[in-house]
């Protein structure tokens, strides 16, 4: 499946990934959504996610059952680099 991330413009450790080239707009999401996920900005488009293979920072098969059963999926990311001097 490729799927197109999004990530709030109001906290960076926040995404949202849908069906590559789906309409933000034309998706029911809930009242419940994080409100910092109301603001989004374009990070990755048409990233291929493969069930078989492991994502080094995604969580990818969770990804991927969230949009089979909601349309979308809210997560962060495994890895994060840091560099700030210490």
């Amino acid at each position: 499946m490729k799927i197109d991330i999004y990530k709030s413009a109001k906290s960076g450790d926040k995404y949202l990934s849908v069906v590559a080239g789906a309409k933000l707009q034309e998706i029911d999401f809930p009242d419940s959504l994080d409100a910092d996920l109301l603001e989004l900005s374009p990070f990755r488009t048409r990233l291929e996610i493969d069930k078989a293979k492991d994502h080094s920072a995604l969580q990818h098969l969770d990804i991927l059952e969230q949009i089979e059963k909601n349309g979308f999926a809210v997560h962060g990311v495994k890895t994060t680099i840091d560099l700030r001097k210490k």
